[in-house]
């Protein structure tokens, strides 16, 4: 496939949506904030009709390496999930969330988990009140969903909620954190980007705390716009420095121990897509997935679908092409019916 474009000021991919974007919670004075996107034109009978329309769910968490990116970051917003949208009159919601290094690990997934809180008690207030009543979603009808490590947070969220959430998907997701190629500091290629400087992170880190002692006031990010900060992700990418972010006694952090330790997915399924070529998130961790599924949980509709092509392979995919279409079809099934 071809090289994703970094470039965030093109936001044509989402000119058939309305969005609407609110504040789901405020950490040292710093509000974080979800987007709300549903089609401009649902449905004919629903324009016809004009009563409220129930709406399921697609909840989406961005990549970005759990550094960069934000919830409405175009180059990391898959298109055909908003394909996926239209073609199922289904309201996204995308929050964002705060990142590494300023966050740990465990505040990203504390913001994750409080957003699924604020989702269930205050989206249908909220939708209702900037619809004028005509779009209720549906609570009931949830599929997770994301790329990279927005594909980490999806599976995270699946194992956390089976009862509540339909099916999962996850596109390229970060299973395997303790794997050499993210926790080893040795240079490699990743993404055809320039090798930066190794020290690129404990610069980062030491420009931030230095502001903290000047201001006396955390630092948070939770949405960055600046270049700067996908350059931070790549340096970390590229130099192996994941590992310290995780910290290896901690269970809950690691969905193939999870799994160990007894959690499961919701039983309507997994569906996952990789490129055989990712150099960001290698495949294998996608395929060590698999195999604990096979020996832990074999009765569980779990797909793997493996094609050609680098990180971000299924960006220039159509939801009707063929090979995309039959991927998803059980997943589906079971968040709609």
């Amino acid at each position: 496939m071809e090289a994703i474009s970094l470039n965030s000021s093109d936001m044509s991919r989402f000119s058939d949506f309305t969005i609407l974007t609110t504040t789901y919670k405020t950490v040292h004075g710093h509000e974080i904030t979800t987007d709300i996107l549903y089609p401009k034109a649902l449905t004919p009978r629903f324009e016809k009709t004009q009563d409220t329309v129930t709406c399921p769910i697609l909840l989406r968490y961005h990549g970005g390496g759990l550094i960069a990116g934000y919830s409405l970051f175009a180059p990391f917003f898959n298109p055909w999930y908003l394909e996926l949208s239209k073609e199922y009159s289904a309201v996204i919601v995308s929050p964002n969330y705060r990142l590494l290094p300023e966050a740990t690990i465990f505040e990203i997934l504390e913001d994750v988990e409080d957003h699924w809180n604020w989702m269930h008690k205050s989206l249908p207030q909220f939708l209702s009140k900037h619809t004028y009543g005509t779009i209720q979603p549906d609570l009931d009808r949830i599929l997770t969903a994301g790329d990279s490590a927005g594909g980490y947070l999806s599976i995270q969220m699946g194992l956390s909620h089976p009862e509540q959430i339909r099916a999962v998907n996850a596109v390229y997701p970060l299973v395997d954190i303790k794997s050499p190629y993210f926790t080893n500091q040795m240079e490699k290629v990743v993404f055809s980007t320039p090798v930066l400087p190794q020290d690129t992170l404990a610069r980062h880190i030491r420009k931030f705390r230095e502001r903290e002692e000047a201001t006396n006031q955390k630092v948070v990010v939770s949405a960055p716009t600046d270049a700067e900060r996908t350059q931070l992700m790549f340096s970390v990418c590229q130099h192996g420095l994941f590992g310290q972010f995780f910290p290896g006694d901690a269970v809950e952090l690691y969905p193939l121990e999870r799994l160990d330790a007894g959690a499961r997915f919701p039983r309507g399924g997994v569906l996952v897509l990789h490129g055989r070529d990712d150099s960001v998130v290698p495949v294998e961790g996608s395929y060590m997935l698999k195999k604990k599924i096979d020996e832990l949980d074999s009765s569980l509709r779990f797909r793997l679908v493996v094609g050609d092509g680098e990180h971000g392979f299924d960006h220039s995919a159509k939801l009707h092409d063929a090979w995309l279409w039959d991927a998803v079809q059980d997943v589906i099934h079971s968040w709609l019916v």
